[in-house]
């Protein structure tokens, strides 16, 4: 996959498909790879979607000092306009959509319209589950449904033996998780004017969904969908309802 030098990083990125802008931001220690193929392929049908690893994860360079998931949106930012793309619909889940935040509140005029998927404002206002075990446990248990992880035993063994090897580990997942603990929008998300749909799992463990009902009571104008039988990891286990949300 091709690289772009963006404040000194490597950007890792992936494009697929024709139409407008569809940028994917994917979440804590994951790469561009764990969006899997069956969701952004669904994506492309309609938009050129757009996939790129987040710095110290997959293939994109490690930083060299502590930062912010505003920098990470600096980072998109700067890869979009090395795109030569003025503007993109802007899709985060988890840690992705904290940046998805940061980028509408940062940088409004290059958003079309902002989808944050199981994700939180952050700070005081927002209830985490087992975000901090999802890198200690087993990932399927905390991502899906006990019977979706049943029924798709083999599949879900195949995919991540592929992508475990580009997770975040070490000092460069140190350095995100302290970029997450410092993520506070509870009192700013009044700011955010792009067209927003919030989606989550009605089963996501991992950050409940009262978090995504407190995004779209605060963010004018916002639209939920709750995806049923759903957890964290709903683009990958229901990839149909998720990509006509």
């Amino acid at each position: 996959m091709p690289k772009i030098t963006v404040g000194g990083l490597d950007i890792n990125y992936k494009i697929l498909g024709k139409g407008e802008p569809l940028l994917l931001i994917i979440g804590l220690s994951f790469s561009l790879l764990d969006w899997g193929t069956e969701f952004p392929n669904l994506l492309a049908e309609h938009y050129q979607v757009i996939l790129f690893d987040n710095r110290d994860a997959g293939e994109t360079s490690h930083a060299a000092a502590a930062y912010t998931l505003a920098d990470i949106a600096t980072d998109a930012v700067g890869l979009l306009n090395a795109l030569n793309i003025p503007k993109a619909h802007v899709l985060g889940i988890s840690m992705g959509g904290m940046i998805a935040q940061q980028l509408a509140l940062q940088y409004p005029d290059k958003l079309s319209q902002l989808i944050l998927g199981c994700t939180v404002a952050g700070g005081s206002c927002s209830q985490l589950g087992s975000f901090g075990d999802v890198l200690n446990g087993n990932l399927l248990d905390f991502l899906f449904p006990s019977d979706f992880t049943q029924a798709n035993q083999a599949r879900l063994a195949t995919f991540f033996e592929t992508t475990t090897p580009y997770h975040s580990r070490g000092d460069a997942l140190t350095r995100q998780l302290q970029a997450v603990h410092s993520h506070d929008t509870c009192k700013v998300l009044e700011q955010i004017t792009a067209p927003t749909l919030v989606i989550t799992g009605d089963s996501d463990r991992v950050i409940p969904s009262s978090n995504s009902f407190f995004l779209a009571d605060k963010i004018s104008n916002a639209a939920i969908k709750v995806i049923n039988n759903a957890g964290h990891g709903f683009c990958f286990s229901h990839p149909d309802t998720t990509a006509i949300a």
